[in-house]
């Protein structure tokens, strides 16, 4: 009889914790904020990239932006490199979002034409084609993702960056021309300032997501449990191909097989971090595998599935 009323009353005080807990909910905006993960000096990486992020981060809070660095993902030749995360959770583009001036439910895409020619002799006429291939690739190959629109946005002439700045191969441009930037081709001692390795990295993509606030926890708006994507921005290394350095051997090229780097894989690979694809892999084999193995133009299977977890949904949370 004993154990039979212990019994009952457990269950009745389950039943009283749980009635209390729906008397008193919570507002979305207290609990964004009360489990928002801290922008703390914890992320994982290499150190010294991570240090730079850090910085950029203490910066943008100084100048009075709700943004901040959250990945770095470098794609290389040879040797691979480690993700650099600030937080350990994955994020996503909100569809309508006003912060970047969303064209509704469509992402957008500009090129940056100023310098789109490469040192090994491309125009920025072939890159610019090469990369509009890459994008179509994502836009059109997983049917999980059907309602989402890849738009291209023109290049006016206006600085669509602004990640170069900090490192003083650019102004502070206007982020928010597009949502994913093809910065273009960049010099040695860029990459160099950046990735500490000028001579393996091909490319790398930077992206910046939204904070409450200057320097605050970050922002989660719709619910999805995802950090939000503030913009995305690609570079790409213009010492593959210049005569006299290291890599002169590795020119920039069109539907070229090793050694040369074919644009469009190099490209594809890169528009997969501007969706919040990370690397995985080899095996198996996929696009998104983190060091360049030649043309591969074309998702493979893991590459779709990745795409999928993350748009499936769209426009949904």
């Amino acid at each position: 009889m004993k154990s039979r009323i212990l019994v009952v009353g457990l269950l009745l005080m389950v039943l009283m914790m749980f009635a209390c807990g729906k008397e008193e909910p919570v507002s979305p905006v207290a609990t964004q904020e009360e489990q928002a993960p801290s922008l703390a000096k914890q992320g994982v990486g290499d150190p010294a990239i991570l240090a730079l992020m850090y910085q950029i981060n203490d910066d943008l809070a100084a100048q009075g932006l709700s943004l901040a660095v959250e990945e770095i993902e470098l794609f290389t030749i040879g040797a691979g490199r480690p993700s650099n995360r600030i937080l350990n959770q994955p994020f996503r583009w909100v569809p309508n979002d006003a912060r970047r001036n969303a064209q509704g439910d469509d992402l957008t895409y500009l090129i940056d034409l100023s310098d789109g020619a490469t040192a090994s002799g491309l125009t920025a006429g072939q890159t610019e084609a090469a990369l509009d291939r890459s994008m179509t690739t994502w836009d059109t190959a997983p049917d999980c993702a059907d309602k989402l629109d890849i738009v291209k946005r023109a290049d006016t002439g206006a600085d669509p960056d602004i990640f170069d700045a900090f490192f003083g191969f650019g102004g502070f441009g206007n982020p928010f021309l597009a949502d994913i930037v093809n910065a273009g081709w960049l010099p040695r001692a860029f990459f160099g300032a950046v990735t500490g390795a000028p001579d393996n990295v091909l490319a790398f993509s930077v992206t910046f997501i939204f904070l409450t606030g200057p320097g605050g926890p970050p922002s989660d708006i719709n619910g999805d449990n995802r950090l939000d994507t503030a913009l995305n921005e690609v570079y790409f290394n213009d010492t593959f191909g210049t005569s006299g350095e290291p890599r002169a051997g590795n020119p920039w090229g069109i539907n070229v097989n090793l050694p040369g780097i074919d644009v469009e894989t190099v490209g594809t690979h890169e528009f997969g971090h501007s969706f919040g694809i990370g690397h995985f892999g080899p095996p198996p084999n996929a696009v998104m595998n983190p060091r360049y193995a030649g043309i591969r133009q074309s998702l493979l299977p893991p590459d779709g599935a990745a795409y999928c977890i993350n748009y499936g949904s769209w426009p949904n949370p």
